[in-house]
């Protein structure tokens, strides 16, 4: 039936007589259908990309089977197959429209906690009995910058500053520290760079722009002051850019053996501090 539908049958009927009269008649025959032929989908397999932070109820994409059979044997209905194991179902994240193959989105998806999933889609036709067939659907999870640096040293949390000693002996291009700084998204939006936005004395220090490190600038004098305050700005590459800040405390001594780990006056000194010089970024 799928290759012809119907035929046209043409019956003639001639007398013997002389001369003969004839008479004809056109039968048409419907080639009846049976359900022989399962739904197929006009793909292999789906890959489908979603932004992270989507709203509920998103419409992700559309799948579609065709099936050659007729009528009620063509009727496609669609629906997910339950997954194999795995810590959250798929039947959580997405749902499928019976009629139509429309793939939405039930959460919103994080990329931070779920990268990308597999769900099995199964089209079945309508007739008695029924012919299904199954499809692997693929949903990659786009990352978006919505995680800023987090600053891992100098320490954010400390209750009581801290600072690094640098001797006043140090030459040009000496190391200094290094602040050290992650970020939860992935790609360019975790490239993270290194400013300086303020410093109480710029011509002494400078930051490495691409991995954070502190040097010095040239060689410390005693006419430097010995406390250094420097706040930095560390700043993703994403689209539009986050930034993260923090304050790092600097101690030129003379040697390391005498007690300047603890700066628990620095607060208050700085109101009265009018030495800091502010970087236009």
């Amino acid at each position: 039936r799928e290759r012809v539908s119907e035929y046209n049958i043409t019956i003639i009927a001639i007398d013997c007589g002389s001369p003969s009269l004839t008479s004809q008649e056109t039968v048409k025959v419907q080639i009846s259908d049976i359900n022989d032929n399962p739904p197929l989908f006009n793909q292999n397999s789906y890959t489908i990309y979603v932004n992270e932070n989507n709203n509920p109820s998103l419409l992700v994409g559309t799948l579609h089977a065709d099936d050659l059979d007729y009528e009620q044997n063509a009727k496609i209905t669609y629906s997910l197959l339950p997954d194999e194991g795995g810590e959250v179902s798929v039947a959580s994240y997405v749902s499928i429209n019976p009629e139509n193959g429309n793939l939405y989105a039930l959460r919103s998806l994080d990329y931070e906690k779920v990268q990308d999933f597999r769900v099995l889609v199964k089209a079945t036709d309508g007739g008695s009995p029924s012919l299904s067939s199954n499809v692997t659907v693929q949903f990659l999870i786009v990352d978006a910058n919505d995680n800023p640096p987090i600053i891992l040293y100098p320490a954010q949390d400390s209750t009581s500053p801290s600072s690094d000693l640098v001797p006043r002996s140090a030459h040009a291009d000496y190391l200094v520290t290094k602040v050290v700084a992650v970020d939860g998204d992935s790609g360019q939006n975790a490239w993270l760079s290194f400013q300086l936005q303020k410093c109480t004395d710029p011509s002494l220090f400078h930051i490495v722009d691409h991995n954070g490190e502190i040097r010095t600038i040239r060689p410390i004098t005693e006419r430097d002051t010995m406390k250094q305050k420097l706040v930095i700005l560390v700043r993703d590459n994403g689209k539009p850019s986050l930034s993260t800040t923090t304050t790092l405390n600097i101690l030129l001594v003379d040697g390391f053996s005498e007690p300047y780990m603890q700066l628990p006056d620095l607060q208050s000194e700085e109101q009265k501090d009018s030495k800091l010089t502010v970087y236009l970024v």
